[in-house]
């Protein structure tokens, strides 16, 4: 999918091309359609796209819904905590991501750090995480057993404090808008990586 209008400004703050331009998925022109904001992945999606409306809660789209598991004839309910955090990252970029719970210790950003490549597949090398802000938080019932979902970058923007040293002996400095440390891309097999991997 190509880069949406969405993805170039802070989770939330739509300009008039995320309003009035494409679904945030489908591409289908908003002109044409309803649209809201999904509550999970806070982009604009139309009514094709939005699997589910609560009037509490807003939308949510089709690809932030998770399946329910097939063990989980019961009906019990359990409540699920969705977030949207904003991540200072060592590879030196800002990024915005939506997942189930708390956050991670790392996120697959970017190819600045390195990465690897297998089968013609390519991954990058985890930054880690300089600094944490939430930006949404709210809780869902949902049937136990489903599975939480992956964690989702829906927004890069770069760093742009300078590099600092640690504040504590022992600690690692902000990799500001220099990454501590860059990689080289490793292949396993041999492969290169497929264009739309990287």
């Amino acid at each position: 999918m190509r880069e949406h209008p969405c993805h170039q400004h802070r989770p939330g703050q739509h300009t008039d091309a995320c309003l009035t331009g494409d679904c945030g998925f489908c591409c289908t022109s908003l002109t044409d359609v309803a649209s809201g904001e999904c509550r999970a992945c806070l982009r604009i999606v139309c009514e094709h796209c939005d699997s589910g409306y609560q009037a509490d809660l807003g939308p949510i789209c089709q690809p932030c819904t998770p399946s329910a598991s097939a063990s989980s004839a019961t009906g019990e309910l359990v409540e699920y905590r969705l977030c949207v955090f904003e991540f200072d990252l060592s590879c030196g970029h800002t990024v915005f991501v939506a997942l189930t719970g708390w956050y991670p210790v790392t996120v697959a950003c970017c190819d600045r750090l390195g990465g690897t490549i297998l089968r013609g597949d390519y991954h990058p090398r985890d930054s880690d995480i300089d600094y944490v802000r939430g930006v949404h938080e709210r809780y869902e019932l949902r049937p136990e057993g489903t599975p939480p979902g992956a964690t989702q970058v829906i927004g890069r923007l770069p760093r742009t404090d300078e590099p600092r040293p640690p504040d504590r002996l022992g600690l690692k400095g902000s990799a500001g808008r220099y990454p501590a440390r860059v990689g080289a891309t490793f292949s396993w097999d041999g492969s290169i990586a497929k264009p739309e991997t990287t």
